[in-house]
């Protein structure tokens, strides 16, 4: 991964080129739009989401440039030159690069008129994410990210980009740990105690003896007799 950072890319025609002006604009980064398959470092594979306000604060801080390609020979802007211009928009970020008067801004603006330059990819690192699993599939939602620079490019490839910094195990991790928080503590499985088998002795009574009435009532008739006389 070039610079430790990772990069993305959206499939769509979505470059503007005045080339009277030296002007390339667009959509660099859209958000709230799902990704195509991508994959951790050990393989597996995730979905991504880039929410809204992800990159204002680097708007705010950072020295963003401009490339073609991804190439840094190939300098097109830079935000503190006042040759690129970052607009943060509900949608996504928008962005307008003044194209030197070079010989590969000759070169860009001719690519991109004719529509051999046709989308916009990013480079960026250190996302702060929500990440989860969602109906057996893994989601990076990305809340926050440090983004670097922005390119004009000719095969944009969202599922192809170089591989992702993310962990497997970093899918089964919450928001509160990347925000600088202690995760809540797993709780684990109950495990009870089997007692000990008590065998019981059944010991069985014999029934009582069946008492005959009448000879009670004989006995007790003699004993009556003998005392009155």
């Amino acid at each position: 991964m070039k610079n430790n950072l990772e990069y993305r890319a959206y499939d769509m025609m979505d470059v503007n080129v005045d080339k009277e002006n030296r002007v390339i604009t667009g959509r660099a980064v859209v958000y709230n739009s799902m990704s195509n398959e991508l994959r951790t470092t050990t393989g597996d594979k995730f979905r991504e989401v880039i929410m809204p306000g992800a990159i204002k604060e680097s708007i705010d801080k950072n020295d963003i440039l401009a490339f073609k390609e991804h190439n840094p020979a190939y300098l097109l802007g830079r935000k503190s030159a006042g040759t690129l211009t970052l607009e943060d928009r509900a949608d996504g970020l928008y962005v307008r690069i003044n194209v030197p008067e070079t010989s590969y801004g000759d070169d860009t603006l001719v690519s991109a008129k004719r529509g051999d330059l046709k989308s916009f990819s990013f480079g960026f690192n250190s996302p702060r994410s929500k990440n989860y699993v969602r109906s057996g599939e893994k989601i990076r939602e990305i809340h926050n990210m440090n983004l670097r620079e922005v390119s004009i490019v000719a095969n944009p490839a969202y599922n192809e980009t170089t591989l992702s910094v993310m962990r497997n195990e970093d899918f089964v991790e919450n928001l509160d740990k990347e925000m600088g928080q202690e995760p809540a503590p797993v709780k684990e499985p109950e495990v009870r105690k089997q007692e000990p088998t008590v065998e019981k002795t059944v010991i069985e009574v014999p029934p009582a003896p069946t008492v005959d009435k009448t000879k009670e009532y004989e006995l007790k008739f003699k004993f009556l007799s003998l005392n009155n006389k």
